[in-house]
């Protein structure tokens, strides 16, 4: 009998931590998503993964890891896995890491990388100016 007082707890923790997963839709299926503790947890080890790197950052841009938040991109292929971008944006390049497979679990596997960015040219010859990214130096040495 005592234990039958203590149902209506079990019933009320049950449902409050049930409650407390989040869900993304994809494609018509219902995926757990992680934790807004663990998203922040995954932008901290992106921080710490930069900061080792053999391609130093300059100094300004670490402070501004440290004191930015990232932005964050999560593509779900099932109950908390798929792939993560965590990045930050600077003027001339982007940096972040990419983890990919069981998201927050020993499984998960993670990529740093450091992008620079394309410079926009804008071609006048035609009627209409139409902006195009300049092609890489391999490219132009075959023309």
């Amino acid at each position: 009998m005592k234990y039958l007082n203590l149902l209506p707890l079990f019933l009320l923790l049950f449902v409050i931590t049930g409650c407390t997963a989040r869900y993304v839709d994809v494609r018509g299926e219902k995926f757990e998503m992680i934790s807004e503790k663990e998203e922040k947890e995954l932008a901290q080890n992106a921080r710490i993964a930069l900061k080792t790197i053999e391609k130093k950052l300059p100094p300004g841009d670490y402070r501004k890891i440290e004191k930015t938040d990232p932005e964050m991109r999560f593509i779900y292929s099932g109950d908390r896995y798929g792939r993560a971008i965590v990045r930050w944006q600077f003027p001339r390049y982007e940096a972040g890491v990419e983890y990919e497979g069981e998201l927050m679990t020993e499984y998960m596997v993670s990529t740093v990388f450091t992008k620079e960015k394309q410079p926009e040219v804008v071609d006048f010859t035609r009627k209409t100016p139409r902006r195009s990214v300049l092609p890489d130096k391999r490219e132009r040495r075959r023309k």
